[in-house]
């Protein structure tokens, strides 16, 4: 990528931009090894939808020649606020772009009086999470597909 890739631009989602989206977080949820057919299960589990942007918080992260390098989300599930979604481009994961989402994230979080915000991250992701913050309940969560993962739920208080 051109230039700095730290200097980034966070814009509300936009429903043209789903193809993007739904391409981006193929390409970053296939970045990490998982077992032999799960990417065919999960990754449809992951698509966004048009109704999805419309009910959530929803954002882009935008490179400085406007190309979607992120996506990331906040949706309240019954009592908790989760966030949803947060991928970056394979090839920029490292430069700071998931910290700069978590940021957004967590201001969004102070503005709506929000005083926890949870994440069931992948595996690989977790210490990410960590260095953010964010702390383990000891809750864990099977895999929506047969044979995935078990997920550790995280929660940071704000």
């Amino acid at each position: 990528m051109d230039g700095d890739p730290t200097r980034i631009r966070i814009i509300h989602a936009r429903e043209e931009s789903l193809a993007d989206i739904n391409g981006l977080i193929t390409r970053s949820k296939s970045h990490w090894r998982w077992p032999k057919g799960y990417l065919d299960k999960a990754l449809p589990l992951h698509r966004i939808s048009p109704a999805y942007v419309r009910s959530n918080h929803c954002f882009e992260v935008l490179d400085t020649r406007d190309k979607l390098i992120g996506f990331f989300s906040a949706a309240v599930d019954g009592t908790r606020v989760l966030l949803d979604n947060l991928w970056v481009a394979p090839d920029l994961i490292g430069n700071g772009i998931g910290r700069q989402a978590c940021e957004h994230v967590f201001q969004l979080a102070r503005e709506q009086g929000w005083a926890q915000l949870w994440v069931l991250p992948d595996p690989p992701a977790e210490g990410f999470y960590l260095k953010m913050g964010f702390s383990d309940t000891g809750e864990r969560v099977c895999s929506r597909v047969p044979g995935g993962p078990l997920f550790c739920v995280y929660r940071i208080e704000l």
